[in-house]
């Protein structure tokens, strides 16, 4: 059944990250349940989950922990309900826990932080276009990892400056090529029609210039933990560096929030407010410098 869960979620365009996270925490549902009433599940009901949602708190799981969980078992009342096992939604609003949004501005790497990483990258001597590129696209474009491995090469509309992205929710928008990505994006395909694949896939490496599967969505964390390391710089993730590309878009590029919202793939602005980054003066100095 957990793999049949799993497909259904592929189908409706969840990401690999929420939907293992989904699959996983129905496990522990499962698990509970056959704990408390020695049965397994087979379809959900309303006041199970009250008493499962009251265990979560018992046991000090936070508030976004047991909202992810409720929001698991909703999409597998869903599943349930496509393969005729159960008929209503049972889970409703009101099983949420409430949770007050605060807006606490965090700290964003630097532009010269963004500079030493790129720098590093040029000097590479191996794969040093492909990593620009990929590095470019990623601080000045704002596309999550998931987005960033899956760029194909038809989505690069290079003379109309702009990338189509496909994301979350299969969400269409279009990425502005800034001067920055336009220069990497040109060095790294005018590398690439010498390599000898047909891969549609933008990025190519190793395991995947035989095949036409994109990168392994890690080769984003690895990229970024390989350039911090050699530029001693602080330790960097993709969220962090979307919080960058937003933080960088609203205080300096002159972007609207509802600009940069839409270049972010954000269907709320809510959202794009979490990625907001600290404007204090050493940050916005460095980013006004250098734009």
């Amino acid at each position: 059944m957990t793999e049949e869960f799993i497909e259904f979620m592929k189908k409706e365009g969840i990401s690999e990250n929420t939907y293992m996270s989904y699959a996983s925490d129905i496990k522990l549902f499962e698990q509970y349940y056959k704990d408390s009433y020695g049965e397994g599940v087979t379809k959900l009901i309303h006041s199970d989950i009250v008493m499962y949602i009251n265990y979560l708190k018992r046991n000090q799981t936070s508030a976004f922990s047991i909202n992810r969980k409720i929001a698991a078992l909703k999409k597998y009342n869903l599943f349930l309900i496509e393969k005729g096992i159960q008929k209503d939604v049972v889970i409703v609003d009101k099983d949420y826990i409430k949770i007050q949004k605060t807006f606490i501005s965090k700290k964003v790497p630097t532009m010269q932080e963004m500079n030493k990483i790129q720098h590093y990258a040029n000097k590479n001597e191996k794969n040093s276009a492909r990593d620009c590129c990929f590095l470019a696209i990623l601080i000045y474009g704002g596309l999550r990892e998931s987005e960033m491995v899956t760029l194909r090469l038809v989505d690069i509309k290079l003379e109309e400056r702009f990338i189509n992205v496909i994301g979350k929710g299969n969400k269409f928008r279009q990425v502005i090529i800034n001067n920055i990505m336009y220069d990497a994006i040109t060095e790294y395909l005018r590398e690439r029609k010498n390599i000898n694949t047909d891969n549609p896939y933008l990025f190519v490496g190793q395991k995947n210039i035989s095949n036409s599967e994109p990168l392994n969505r890690n080769f984003c964390n690895r990229l970024l933990g390989k350039y911090a390391d050699l530029c001693k710089s602080v330790k960097l993730h993709p969220h962090i560096i979307r919080a960058y590309f937003c933080t960088n878009a609203l205080y300096n590029a002159g972007y609207s929030i509802e600009q940069v919202a839409n270049q972010a793939g954000h269907s709320s602005l809510n959202t794009t407010r979490g990625y907001l980054g600290s404007n204090d003066t050493n940050t916005l100095l460095d980013l006004a410098n250098n734009l």
